[in-house]
């Protein structure tokens, strides 16, 4: 389903859930200005079409007690379908990571990381991430301040605006 076949009462539910994830149906029926049963079967059917994809609790991390976010930039030492897979395969079982991409450009993967300390993100560093298979070299930024932090999309991306 692309985007465009989406309507109005679809991009307010959307809205909606990306805020309030534990909204009632009746909730989003008020919202969405639809019967209750209506609403039932857009959030069915917008889920069946992954474009609903779950619903998540957001922590605070500084709340359990990680205080360092680092961004790391990670080259790879060979190319090819073999490191890629293994390196996607073990970035998955390390717990530090919250999010992992494939870029293009000069380096191969960004990763998104919360640790307690700077020890401890020392620690990741050098006997974690650089433990993994075929990483060649890595690049890190700490982060100073979380200017926006927001999970999913900013309404105005159903827009185009």
């Amino acid at each position: 389903m692309h985007y465009k076949t989406l309507d109005a009462a679809d991009l307010r539910i959307l809205t909606h859930l990306q805020s309030h994830a534990k909204a009632s149906n009746h909730e989003l029926a008020e919202v969405a200005f639809l019967s209750p049963s209506q609403c039932h079967r857009r959030v069915k059917r917008l889920e069946e079409l992954n474009i609903i994809r779950g619903y998540t609790t957001q922590i605070d991390p500084q709340a359990l007690g990680l205080e360092v976010t680092i961004f790391v930039n990670v080259s790879l030492d060979a190319h090819g379908p073999n490191p890629a897979q293994r390196f996607s395969d073990a970035i998955k079982n390390v717990p530090e990571v919250i999010e992992c991409f494939s870029l293009t450009g000069e380096t191969d993967y960004l990763i998104k990381a919360r640790l307690p300390h700077l020890k401890a993100m020392s620690e990741f560093l050098m006997h974690r991430l650089m433990s993994v298979p075929g990483v060649g070299s890595i690049k890190t930024s700490v982060v100073v301040e979380e200017i926006e932090c927001a999970p999913g999309l900013s309404s105005k991306a159903f827009d185009g605006g």
